[in-house]
């Protein structure tokens, strides 16, 4: 192994990939899911944006710790599970978000 390697590089690429896919998959629906939430209860605002972050947070703490102390074994790198689809999970939280608000507190 290079030294420039990681050790999940070394294990198998092909499983190295489908746990991104699954990270993936999770910050996705967890993001979908806290915004109706976010919606529902009627956050506006900053707060709603704060809840957002509590979720993702709380969402990267349960990745850490399902891996253990062992994150390199699965992943090239410890920050895709903080930041990995930071972007499209915002975009599908805002999205959900003002939709169910939309349909709970203005229809």
């Amino acid at each position: 192994m290079a030294p420039h390697e990681s050790p999940a590089c070394a294990v198998a690429p092909r499983i190295v990939a489908h746990n991104v896919q699954v990270v993936h998959f999770c910050r996705i629906l967890i993001s979908i899911i806290a915004g109706s939430a976010c919606g529902i209860i009627g956050y506006t605002g900053i707060s709603g944006f704060l809840f957002f972050t509590l979720s993702w947070i709380c969402t990267s703490v349960m990745f850490f710790s399902r891996t253990g102390s062992k994150v390199e074994d699965f992943f090239q790198s410890p920050w895709i599970l903080i930041t990995h689809d930071l972007f499209q999970g915002a975009m599908s939280f805002i999205l959900f978000w003002t939709l169910c608000y939309d349909i709970v507190h203005i229809y």
